[in-house]
């Protein structure tokens, strides 16, 4: 295959991208495949904000999917050639300059063994929310000026990726931040209408007695106000349901059990979880709020405080809903405590979960030691009448 082979093909790169990160990343093996001639193609990488290890790999036309914990094909390539393309074969391999490093694996022997990598061409991802490897397995031609070729598609695919990890975010911040709004604009239009209603009702106790027909008339102002109010709020959420759709409801309890044999088996942590008099508007309505929180929480033990044990409590009382996470891991980079809008102004600590809080009218605080660290996260369960 020639170079004017391999432009043509080039040029044939997938123009846009999907919402659905599965859908583009198979998008762009099966563009490598035809690049390279390869039967197959593997690409592994995390996500600086997740703590899986993803691998996708094309064979063929089986598109595998799997979340690994990092630490099963870590490294992926040795460090010498971390930075670098290559092509190896048996036990030899070339680089793109120099000499190669001396080296006895190149590739993690696991992940060799797994994928059938006798012979791989391998490009490093290095983008601005992921990193790892994209490895060509058995390519049919390898000129020398195919490791170059491998830079090339390795920055199409870095690219690629970043892309559709931002898109996924922006997603997020701006459901966070329609959230905010229409909490917003509910507190200075309808809630504040409540309130009034409220003052006024308190009236009819000194009239009731004295002035009934006075009393009824307040009652009856109070009852148009309230009728008003019904249909505004009518009409607001007919604006905010573009068309209409079949709820799926979410089974809180099921992705709590998920999510802790998902840690157990992949992270090798005991998640102990204590529910006490959880309101029936936790799994109806913030179902979905509340274990996205908890998730972030119980990563953050997992990840970055390298936690055994992680102990969760929810409870909801007084309209809100309580969420303790503590852990006996090493910490957050701070010891002593700190509240939520002191994260969000330094950034130090967990910012994302801060975020997410935020974005609900909550509130946190994180008491972190070099022995473990303790969430205690504070959410109002009306929320859920903003999203």
């Amino acid at each position: 295959m020639g170079p004017e082979e391999i432009w043509r093909r080039l040029r044939q790169w997938p123009r846009g991208l999907s919402v659905d990160q599965r859908t583009q990343v198979r998008r762009t093996l099966e563009a490598c495949r035809t690049i390279f001639n390869a039967p197959r193609i593997v690409l592994a990488w995390e996500e600086h904000e997740e703590p899986w290890l993803i691998v996708a790999s094309l064979l063929d036309d089986s598109f595998g999917w799997a979340e690994e914990e990092p630490e099963r094909y870590a490294p992926l390539v040795d460090p010498a050639l971390a930075a670098v393309s290559f092509y190896a074969t048996g036990s030899s391999f070339c680089v793109i300059d120099g000499d190669a490093p001396r080296v006895e694996t190149p590739i993690h022997d696991e992940l060799r063994k797994t994928f059938g990598m006798h012979e791989v061409l391998s490009t490093p991802l290095k983008g601005e929310s992921i990193a790892g490897r994209l490895f060509i397995v058995g390519p049919r031609d390898v000129p020398e000026y195919m490791l170059l070729v491998a830079d090339l598609v390795g920055l199409l695919v870095e690219r690629s990726m970043d892309f559709t990890v931002s898109i996924r975010t922006a997603s997020h911040q701006a459901v966070q931040e329609e959230r905010i709004r229409v909490a917003r604009d509910l507190h200075d239009g309808l809630l504040q209408s409540f309130t009034g209603v409220v003052l006024q009702l308190e009236t009819i106790h000194s009239l009731i007695d004295t002035q009934p027909a006075e009393a009824r008339r307040v009652i009856t102002d109070i009852q148009g106000l309230i009728m008003r109010d019904q249909r505004e709020l009518r009409v607001y959420v007919e604006q905010l349901r573009p068309r209409r759709r079949i709820d799926v409801p979410f089974d809180f309890h099921a992705r709590i059990e998920e999510l802790r044999l998902r840690f157990e088996k992949q992270w090798g942590i005991r998640v102990a979880f204590e529910f006490a008099n959880i309101d029936p508007l936790v799994a109806k309505s913030l179902g979905s709020e509340t274990f996205r929180l908890i998730q972030e929480a119980v990563t953050n033990s997992a990840k970055h405080g390298g936690a055994s044990y992680v102990r969760v409590k929810v409870s909801t009382s007084d309209s809100r809903i309580s969420i303790e996470v503590a852990d006996d891991g090493s910490g957050f980079p701070f010891h002593g405590r700190m509240t939520l809008d002191k994260i969000r102004e330094s950034g130090i600590g967990p910012s994302m979960l801060a975020e997410r809080v935020a974005a609900l009218n909550g509130d946190l605080a994180v008491e972190s030691s070099g022995t473990g660290a303790t969430v205690k996260i504070s959410v109002p369960l009306g929320i859920s009448g903003a999203s």
